[in-house]
């Protein structure tokens, strides 16, 4: 008996996991950057596969902050620093209260939230892909310039430097407590000339999570582009 109700869970995660990959090569091929003021929008938007804007006021004033990597404490100054590009830093969520920030995913099917912080400072970020169900990136402190774009252009970008493909992306100016969710599949990268502190979410559902934790330790895993499709 116990051994058929396993078999019959295991048959019913593989086919939930196969349909939620295929969401994951999901993408809007007219998709446009929408501006949010209700999570009610914000909701219907995520499914849409829109990149989203949502404004969430927070009053964080940061003027330096601690960095622990478990074996020594470095302090740093924002104002001293000419250059600055910390990227995926989790020691510094426990500066912040990370439940204050608002959660667009509560749903029956439990999420995996791979949450944290980065700062820039007159700096330029490398382009990524989302490959999780979003991520989103939320300003706690400064601004910065983000450049979004449709995987439509896949091909037009490919290889090519970020000076090169902006007249492909959509531009958004990022304030302090603006809330960027960009859609999976979506390319992006930022440019920063004052100070820029992020909050960077990236979620998935405990379908999701597998293929992506494949990918983050095994850098030659990708999903078949066959089974990509648009809405």
């Amino acid at each position: 008996m116990f051994k058929l109700l396993f078999q019959i869970i295991l048959i019913v995660y593989i086919v939930l996991l196969f349909f939620n990959i295929l969401d994951l090569k999901k993408y809007n091929k007219n998709g446009i950057v929408r501006d949010c003021e209700t999570i009610e929008e914000v909701i219907e938007e995520i499914k849409n596969l829109n990149p989203i804007v949502f404004k969430h006021e927070n009053d964080y004033d940061f003027k330096e902050f601690i960095l622990d990597n478990g074996e020594n404490m470095k302090r740093v100054i924002l104002e001293e620093k000419e250059n600055i590009s910390i990227e995926n830093e989790k020691s510094l969520l426990n500066q912040i209260d990370t439940e204050k920030i608002p959660n667009f995913y509560e749903g029956k099917i439990p999420m995996i939230n791979n949450k944290s912080i980065s700062i820039y400072k007159n700096t330029q970020t490398r382009v990524e892909q989302c490959h999780d169900l979003d991520v989103g990136f939320y300003v706690l402190h400064g601004s910065s310039k983000v450049f979004i774009l449709n995987p439509k252009h896949k091909e037009d970008i490919k290889d090519k430097e970020n000076k090169n493909i902006k007249k492909w992306a959509h531009i958004k100016i990022l304030k302090k407590g603006d809330y960027l969710i960009i859609p999976t599949n979506w390319y992006y990268f930022f440019e920063t000339s004052e100070e820029c502190l992020m909050y960077k979410s990236k979620t998935n559902n405990i379908f999701t999570f597998v293929p992506n934790f494949i990918r983050d330790n095994y850098s030659s895993f990708r999903l078949p582009d066959f089974i990509t499709s648009v809405i």
